[in-house]
């Protein structure tokens, strides 16, 4: 990477004129700024005496000089749409609105040749407040200008009780942010398809590594880029929750575990798991596995429905899975009701986690009230996950030998919709 030297006067001077003016595309409205725009009155009018700051965040040091790919704070795009760095959103109790974001250096300034940010030469073109306005349907300005009462510190947590009233917003998905998800699901689906072709090059040479990156292409190709690093679990890494290492090879007659997906050009993400075979196809210890998790994965499906309650279909995916366990013999018929009582939850060995969570534009949607709408029913417009797993790791003797290191979970995005529910992740 290149890094900037000091700017002589003469070459200053040289570098203020000689230069044409770049075409630019005359923008235009964003059809969704209506509902940036609705959704701010919503929370402002929780709040009518305060005006509400949120921050888009700052670019992430990764090491030295370099920077991690920006990417703005989900309640920060749920409001305005905008993903520019160090940008601050402000809604005054009226429900009005400003955006102050960064104005483009200018010819003549130092920083035109010398900011590595935000030089036109060594970032591309820079957007124009007056563009961006025209787009969001906002006012925006220069953040130079921005008032000193609206600064907050840079260490400063976010306002937990505005976090927890935008997280509410957010719960429930309107059209726009339906069909993100569903293009997010699609070009997902599509990365899966590829990482699953790659399998034999995979057992040849580059192991986990390959399908890895055989995803990510397909992340940069039709979106932002993954919505969370992938997990891709190949024989006993397949037991392990968070492998994110995927440093290991694939072995033929393995299965290979892979979550993995693509996150939007508007920053919505999927979240999908699927467990593959290496070979042609399953060996027998490994379908009786995945064909357990199948069923629990279909029963929870089929028990969704609007005002059931959020854990109904957890409840329906553990029980599942504990009855597939004793059938598999790690259970005794005798042990049911302890592996399942909410006070010893035994079964919680073998299948880790829960099995449902919010999707949207983080993986973990709505996360700071996860304990309230677990708690909560279901409405039509939430997004949510279905995603029993079974892990019986290599080296646990409660499991019997042949079991062992077999690790299988399916992952699907949930639409609950008026009548039932939508899969918009049905597919690969």
């Amino acid at each position: 990477m290149a890094t900037a030297n000091p700017v002589p006067e003469p070459l200053l001077r040289f570098l203020s004129d000689g230069w044409a003016a770049v075409e630019r595309e005359t923008p235009t409205q964003d059809p969704r700024a209506g509902a940036w725009q609705e959704r701010r009155a919503r929370l402002s009018s929780q709040f009518p005496d305060r005006t509400i700051v949120i921050r888009a965040g700052h670019e992430v040091t990764r090491n030295s000089t370099t920077t991690y790919s920006f990417r703005a704070h989900s309640d920060f795009i749920y409001l305005c749409g905008a993903a520019e760095p160090d940008a601050v959103l402000v809604i005054h109790p009226a429900g009005d609105a400003e955006l102050f974001v960064h104005a483009p250096h200018r010819l003549g300034e130092i920083e035109w040749f010398t900011d590595p940010s935000r030089s036109p030469l060594w970032a591309g073109p820079q957007v124009e407040p007056e563009e961006l306005a025209l787009r969001l349907g906002i006012t925006v300005r220069a953040l130079a200008a921005m008032p000193p009462s609206y600064a907050v510190p840079d260490d400063a947590a976010f306002d937990t009780e505005v976090s927890r009233s935008v997280a509410r917003l957010r719960l429930v998905k309107d059209a726009f942010e339906v069909e993100s998800l569903r293009a997010a699901a699609a070009a997902s689906l599509l990365g899966h398809a590829e990482l699953r072709a790659s399998i034999p090059e995979a057992i040849r040479e580059g192991g986990e590594r390959w399908l890895e990156g055989t995803f990510l292409r397909r992340c940069s190709a039709s979106g932002n880029g993954p919505g969370y690093w992938p997990i891709v679990g190949a024989g006993p890494h397949s037991c392990i929750l968070h492998w994110h290492r995927n440093d290991g090879p694939v072995r033929n007659g393995d299965v290979v575990l892979v979550d993995a997906a693509v996150e939007g050009t508007d920053h919505y993400t999927a979240d999908i798991t699927r467990t593959y075979p290496t070979g042609d196809a399953f060996t027998g210890a490994q379908q009786s596995v995945y064909d357990i998790v199948q069923a629990s994965h279909d029963a929870a499906i089929a028990s969704i429905r609007p005002g059931s309650a959020f854990h109904d279909s957890q409840d329906v995916a553990w029980a599942t899975l504990v009855d597939g366990l004793i059938d598999l013999g790690v259970f005794r018929p005798g042990q049911r009701a302890e592996a399942l009582d909410p006070d010893t939850m035994l079964h919680r060995r073998y299948t880790l986690h829960r099995t449902s969570h919010h999707l949207g534009l983080d993986v973990h949607d709505c996360q700071v009230i996860a304990a309230e709408y677990r708690a909560g029913t279901l409405v039509p417009g939430m997004v949510f996950t279905i995603e029993p797993g079974l892990y019986l790791q290599a080296n646990d003797e409660t499991v019997p030998e042949h079991l062992r290191g077999i690790g299988v979970r399916i992952e699907d995005d949930i639409l609950c919709t008026a009548d039932g529910c939508d899969i918009l992740t049905s597919g690969a």
